[in-house]
């Protein structure tokens, strides 16, 4: 079987990035040997692979992997299920916390939801989905399939502790290890302004690991925004500052305070240049997300950031530029980091 082999010290980051990637074999235990962890995979793509470097973890072969208890269900499930379902069951799905998102309609989402449910003690509810995201708010739609009734997710990521509404709010489970890469980047003391915040991850994570910092996060949903002061209570912070509003609105509010600024918005993250630079101290550090071709994904988005802050003064120095996740058969998500 395919694994990742890494050393214990660097074990949690490596975990952090294969399950946001979603990697990681879900029917068998990791294990580990001598000084070293070894996580089951399913397969690694060249950029993973040169992020998992990074860590110095390697890819390598291991007979060495249980199947976890769970796989008792197998013959049944499959059984029962038929082969398409079963496929769907054991990867086709997103768990948040205590709620399980699945793909399918009707009876098939009561065959995977009874599947998901047996192999995952956590989840209590499923979902399905009834629609794409949409909406300046990035919402979706979903309908209960089984379980406990309810739309409320809480889950642990990072450290953190987190409570929403998945119709209401915006949350991605797949940017858990970039909230803590930008998390590990922040400088003592640091002034950071996190726009289109949702609920609060990444200025959460970043909070409660630099408690010497300063959080400004800023949302226009306020749905969004009610969770985002309850996580905030949660998780007892008392660093972080919630703002209502519209981004180009509170950077006046904020002119040049921000040390770094994070711009998860991929969708329309150039269109707030100008807000991000107004808000931006003389030296700042961005993190600057978007959507891209696959073939070619940074080119663009380069040459858009070097001539806006150029035309407004400032030289650009690119620090680092990945692939976040693959976003369809054509795009990917982005994130470049530079400073000004």
């Amino acid at each position: 079987m395919l694994a990742v082999k890494v050393n214990q010290k660097s074990a949690e980051d490596v975990k952090r990035l294969l399950k946001a990637r979603q990697l990681m074999v879900k029917h068998y235990d990791v294990y580990g040997r001598d000084s070293f962890i070894y996580f089951p995979v399913s397969r690694l793509d060249v950029g993973t692979k040169r992020e998992l470097r990074k860590f110095g973890a390697e890819a390598v072969k291991s007979n060495a992997f249980l199947m976890r208890s769970h796989m008792q269900y197998r013959t049944m499930l499959m059984n029962e299920l038929g082969p398409r379902a079963y496929r769907d069951a054991t990867k086709s799905y997103d768990i948040l916390g205590n709620i399980a998102i699945v793909d399918g309609d009707g009876r098939e989402a009561r065959k995977i939801a009874k599947a998901v449910m047996a192999m995952n003690k956590n989840v209590r509810t499923v979902v399905r989905k009834d629609g794409a995201v949409s909406g300046i708010y990035r919402t979706r739609r979903y309908r209960y399939v089984a379980g406990e009734k309810t739309y409320t997710a809480t889950l642990r990521e990072n450290g953190v502790v987190m409570s929403f509404d998945i119709r209401r709010s915006f949350f991605s489970n797949r940017l858990a290890f970039e909230r803590a890469r930008v998390s590990g980047l922040v400088r003592k003391g640091e002034v950071v302004m996190v726009m289109f915040a949702g609920i609060g991850p990444f200025a959460l994570v970043i909070g409660k690991a630099h408690p010497d910092s300063k959080l400004i996060a800023i949302e226009l949903n306020k749905a969004a925004y009610e969770c985002m002061l309850g996580n905030i209570k949660l998780n007892r912070l008392k660093n972080v500052k919630a703002e209502l509003g519209d981004v180009r609105r509170m950077a006046k509010k904020y002119r040049h305070v921000a040390d770094r600024i994070i711009m998860p918005l991929p969708k329309d993250s150039y269109n707030f240049l100008d807000a991000a630079l107004a808000a931006s101290k003389r030296h700042c550090v961005f993190h600057y997300y978007a959507f891209d071709s696959a073939s070619e994904p940074y080119k663009e988005h380069i040459e858009r950031i070097t001539r806006f802050f150029e035309g407004n003064g400032r030289k650009v120095r690119f620090i680092d530029m990945r692939i976040v996740r693959p976003y369809s058969a054509r795009e990917v998500e982005i994130v470049l980091d530079f400073a000004t």
